[in-house]
């Protein structure tokens, strides 16, 4: 039962004026000693592990949403001691819920709820402090809530499912808070649908040692403590020995204090049938308090024995967004093993950002190196965008340190939101196997496999991530694989085996980044600027970003200084000679511009752009935008300005394309591109995350050199037949002109798709 249909209307309300009168006893009580120690120890304990998070969140403003608490909450964004001291407020009430929950279960089931010991070098004695503010406090809340409160966790403790705890995690915590410490809790049916997929014929998953190293709110330990519970009473095991073998063979960490309390209350939920009808006085599950980027295996709660299984959701941030503390803790640690290898790129490629690698996957691997044993397996929820981007490389690299690893099954959702709006990137559970050093080297480790993989898709309900058993029913389940699109390098994208693979090949086109400056203060101007200052319009140009590209045509364009015609060009003498307007411009920028931290521009002068050449002025360029999913491709080639007259386009720092002094050959690969075996196969090649539709994307595509063969030159002439019919309907907002329908356009469109299916059809028959 869900925490909704268990609570009700009455039950709700009450649930949160018993939260409401803990919170405000708890901030009345900050100038308490024993409080406020406990309140800086806690604070010392975040900003060890999560760094400055305090900080981040006093920066950024959450949006409102309905599992928010109330307003009295959330701080004044300018102050990050009173963002801590809120964030201390959400963490205590959740664990004064979880503690009480726990003593209401051992008084129904009659049972005591024990500990074991926190790896050395953490806080053993946070929880305990906790339990202390929380006994300080409970004497403000009076009989009435007290009475209130004592029914409620009644009725939770003998009737909610263990995703309940979630429920209450995300009703206690603000999302914003919950999104910058890496959690997103995971639904019931991902978890059980993980456990199931490692329940292999002929193991005796019963017996196997499962470990979650980032436990939450308990989905996975839950998930396997029922899967055990269940295939134990198969074989007849008492319900006492049940419940000691399940709270001995199911363990996890957490490096949040309150994330332990929740992942023991799930645990006990998930026992509830077998404590009920147990004789035993006690249980332990062996859930500590420890963080991955330290722990061994030779630490509790695993003390000394690999898992056979590793079970979890990683924390989902990117390397990016983690504060110099947490990364200085990661680069001593874990990334510090050679043979671990978790920072996969590095020089020119780490330059371009494909270090913002998710930190999950390391998370991930770290666990797989440190904890598993060999011929071990894993279960992980990670970002399905790991099948093709940058990111996954490490994922797709098919080893684990110096040990081989064999990707078994990959449940693809797709795009749909397992997570709701918690998390917008599409989701995928991974399902592996990691061997022994000694067969690092097999033929069978070597070779490309295709990889089975379920594709779950939406059916005519609601999706439901409730259960496994509401997962099947509410959505549709197709049986795929995955195979890599380049059998010949290693940790290449994976792509679908039934997806438009003739569209996958060679590319005889050479893709383009757009001018990046750093500085669009100084070289985006507007008509004010360019009239107080009396710019010259001599490098003055028109200039897109991603709003302005739509599919074959442009919305628009803004305007940008580019004082260069080839990236480093020394051109300083001719600019303050020939332009001394703009010149002088720049010139007043020079302390800005000279504080661009990016090495891109350490060659030529103090204004030097990159991603300039003479590809930047090519008659024709075929432009999209890299960010995000939006496959729109467009010819352009000049524009006319009122200010600056006819002038080439110049394609900014969030597009890609490909440049070339034929219109025909432009119009040909725009066409192929917008073509609907193209678009599908960009779909099942794309990350679906923020570069969507970068170099390393599109170049996976087959784009022929052209040729003007017939084939070739109806796609061309279908392409621009489509490019007169766009400029006649942009005269309205890009909201409304996305919801148009363009009858002639989509004319036009099933004959470039006809055109690129025929040319394809050639291209097979040769």
């Amino acid at each position: 039962m869900t925490l909704e249909s268990l609570l009700g209307d009455d039950g709700h309300e009450r649930y949160e004026k018993g939260l409401d009168r803990y919170r405000d006893a708890l901030r009345a009580r900050f100038g308490d000693e024993r409080v406020a120690a406990v309140y800086d120890e806690w604070r010392s304990f975040v900003r060890t592990h999560h760094g400055a998070v305090f900080d981040r969140l006093a920066e950024e403003t959450d949006d409102s949403s309905a599992d928010d608490p109330s307003p009295d909450d959330d701080p004044s964004p300018d102050d990050a001691d009173a963002v801590a001291r809120a964030v201390f407020v959400q963490t205590l009430s959740l664990d004064f819920l979880l503690s009480r929950l726990l003593a209401a279960a051992e008084r129904q089931f009659g049972v005591s709820v024990g500990s074991v010991d926190t790896p050395a070098g953490e806080s053993p004695e946070l929880l305990a402090r906790f339990d202390a503010v929380h006994a300080a406090v409970a004497d403000a809340l009076g009989s009435t809530t007290e009475d209130a409160l004592s029914d409620l966790e009644r009725r939770f403790v003998t009737a909610a499912d263990p995703g309940a705890v979630a429920e209450l995690h995300h009703r206690t915590v603000p999302r914003l808070t919950r999104r910058l410490f890496g959690r997103y809790d995971t639904p019931a049916g991902l978890a059980e649908l993980a456990v199931e997929s490692v329940r292999d014929d002929g193991d005796d998953f019963a017996d196997a040692v499962v470990l979650d190293p980032g436990c939450g709110a308990g989905a996975f330990l839950a998930a396997a403590g029922r899967a055990k519970a269940a295939a134990l009473a198969e074989r007849g095991v008492a319900p006492s020995e049940t419940a000691e073998r399940v709270t001995d063979t199911v363990r996890g960490f957490d490096v949040n204090p309150v994330a332990v309390r929740a992942s023991r209350l799930a645990l006990v939920l998930a026992l509830r049938s077998v404590l009920w009808r147990s004789d035993v006085a006690g249980v332990v599950p062996r859930v500590v308090l420890a963080d991955a980027v330290e722990t061994t295996a030779a630490d509790s709660p695993l003390d000394g024995t690999r898992a056979d299984v590793v079970l979890g959701n990683p924390p989902w941030l990117t390397w990016d967004s983690l504060t110099p503390r947490v990364k200085d803790r990661w680069r001593d640690g874990p990334m510090a093993d050679p043979n671990l290898d978790l920072f996969c790129h590095r020089g020119r490629n780490a330059r371009l950002g494909y270090a913002n690698d998710d930190l999950s996957v390391p998370f991930a691997w770290t666990c797989l190196h440190e904890f598993l044993r060999d011929g071990g397996r894993a279960a992980f929820v990670l970002k399905r965008d790991l099948t093709t981007g940058p990111a996954g490389e490490l994922l797709r690299r098919r080893r684990v340190g110096d040990r081989p690893l064999s990707m078994r099954h990959v449940h693809d959702f797709g795009s749909l939101s397992p997570f709701g709006r918690e998390v917008a990137a599409g989701t995928a559970v991974y399902r592996l196997d990691v061997g022994s050093a000694d067969a690092a080297t097999s033929p069978e480790h070597r070779s490309p496999v295709e990889i089975p993989t379920t594709r779950w898709s939406r059916d005519d309900e609601r999706p439901v991530y409730d259960s496994l058993d509401t997962v099947r029913r509410t959505l549709s389940a197709d049986e795929t694989a995955l195979v890599p699109a380049d059998p010949e390098t290693t940790a290449s994208a994976w792509v679908r085996a039934d997806a438009e693979r003739r569209a996958l090949g060679d590319s005889a086109y050479r893709i383009r980044h757009g001018v990046k400056d750093d500085a669009k203060a100084v070289y985006a101007l507007d008509r004010e600027t360019i009239e107080e200052y009396d710019l010259e319009p001599d490098h003055v140009y028109p200039y897109l970003k991603s709003k302005h590209v739509v599919k074959y045509g442009l919305f628009g364009h803004d305007r940008h200084l580019v004082p260069q015609r080839m990236a480093g060009e020394e051109n300083e003498d001719a600019l303050r000679r020939e332009t001394p307007n703009t010149y002088a411009y720049l010139d007043a920028n020079r302390e800005r511009l000279e504080s661009r931290g990016s090495s891109w521009f350490d060659d030529g002068p103090f204004y030097s752009l990159f991603g300039l050449g003479p590809y930047t002025w090519a008659d024709y360029k075929v432009v999209w935008c890299r960010l995000g999913y939006k496959p729109h491709f467009a010819v352009v080639s000049t524009v006319s300005d009122p200010l600056i007259g006819e002038k080439p386009v110049v394609p900014g720092d969030h597009c890609m394309f490909v440049g070339t002094d034929d219109e025909r050959e432009a119009h040909y690969l725009c066409g192929l591109l917008n073509s609907a075996p193209y678009q599908r196969c960009l779909r099942d090649i794309s990350s679906g995350g923020k570069s969507s539709l970068s170099k390393s994307t599109v170049s996976k595509l087959s784009l022929p050199e052209w040729e003007a063969t017939d084939a070739q030159t109806a796609i061309a002439e279908a392409s621009m037949a489509a490019h007169e019919i766009v400029p006649k309907h942009v005269d309205c907002s890009k909201r409304a002109y996305n919801a148009k329908t363009v009858p002639e356009l989509d004319v036009v469109q099933a004959r470039v798709d006809r055109a690129a299916e025929r040319f394809l059809a050639v291209r097979d028959d040769q």
